[in-house]
């Protein structure tokens, strides 16, 4: 057999992704349309302003972006665009779509990887220590805590942090400046907050597993095992338990980052201000810029798959025994 089940099982999820991936684009791509606007109408108050015959000029634009036609010629003109890779042209900003996204992307991926590094170092370390300390004050303390941070909305907690620390103590500052350095010093201060937003509820949700796992673990023959070898706490703990630990919060881990594209990540950036793709897309939605919102939910749609995909082939080298039908 060697690794065909793994190639079989490949095949399978490629196919299963293309056909989502279709079936995301193909709704997202209809509902856009059925509101009672067009990317036309913000040119209306313009337009009525200076005299000009609104008709004739909405329906100059109406034609140029090809939305005169009927749906079913516009859907499969996008899909044979999309094939030819031309995302299209964004009604708002005049510009490709794919030049839009290249510009704002590395904006989210830098909130999403800070985001995570934070919160899985945070949410494993205090996990860890709370299972340690099982049943006591502190252990209940941090578990209370962790139900709190995992009920609090991202934007809600994002406008509390920015009352807090921004208008009340003047501490860190809300703006981001796209015309410094990426990982700039400046940059960096802007992103403690909606690191903070982000990261909550993906740290309450570590600590949680993290015990969980730990406690799991603790609980077996190879502890006692280790214990009655003389081996020191630490190295009990570290080595043996924490070790057999990782296994399901790598998964967790990464199936989060496919969480956090869709979810917070957006929320957070139009909580902040961040000019990420969040922000485009909420910008979009409201200029009626239909490619750009079809464009950003299919790069989520593959993400999202992508790292799925991925996490379960992890899992597969991280666990021989695991084996996909």
């Amino acid at each position: 057999m060697g690794k065909t089940w793994l190639r079989d099982y490949l095949i399978k999820r490629l196919i299963y992704s293309v056909i989502i991936a279709w079936g995301i684009l193909t709704i997202t791509f209809i509902l856009v349309r059925a509101g009672p606007s067009s990317p036309a109408d913000k040119y209306l108050a313009n337009l009525t302003a200076s005299g000009q015959d609104v008709a004739a000029v909405v329906s100059a634009i109406e034609a140029r972006y090809g939305l005169d036609k009927p749906l079913w010629e516009q859907y499969f003109s996008y899909l044979g665009n999309l094939f030819r890779g031309n995302w299209g042209w964004s009604f708002s900003t005049s510009m490709p779509v794919m030049e839009l996204i290249k510009t704002h992307w590395v904006y989210s991926f830098q909130l999403i990887l800070l985001s995570s590094i934070f919160a899985a170092i945070l949410g494993i370390l205090i996990g860890i220590y709370s299972a340690v300390k099982q049943y006591t004050r502190t252990d209940y303390t941090l578990t209370f805590l962790s139900f709190v941070g995992i009920s609090l909305p991202n934007f809600w907690l994002g406008v509390m942090l920015i009352l807090l620390f921004s208008v009340k103590m003047g501490i860190f500052k809300t703006y981001y400046d796209t015309t410094l350095p990426l990982f700039s010093l400046e940059n960096l201060k802007a992103l403690v907050l909606p690191v903070m937003t982000l990261g909550t509820g993906m740290v309450a949700g570590y600590v949680r597993y993290t015990r969980s796992a730990m406690l799991d673990n603790l609980r077996k023959g190879f502890v006692t095992t280790a214990r009655a070898k003389g081996l020191p706490e630490r190295t009990v703990i570290g080595k043996h338990v924490f070790r057999n630990a990782m296994l399901p919060l790598i998964t967790i881990i990464m199936f989060d980052l496919g969480s956090i594209v869709f979810g917070g990540a957006y929320l957070t950036e139009i909580v902040f201000g961040i000019p990420g793709l969040g922000q485009v897309s909420f910008n979009a939605i409201f200029a009626n810029d239909y490619p750009v919102v079809v464009a950003v939910t299919l790069i989520g749609t593959l993400l999202v798959l992508l790292i799925n995909l991925v996490t379960d082939i992890t899992y597969t080298y991280l666990d021989p025994r695991i084996r996909y039908d």
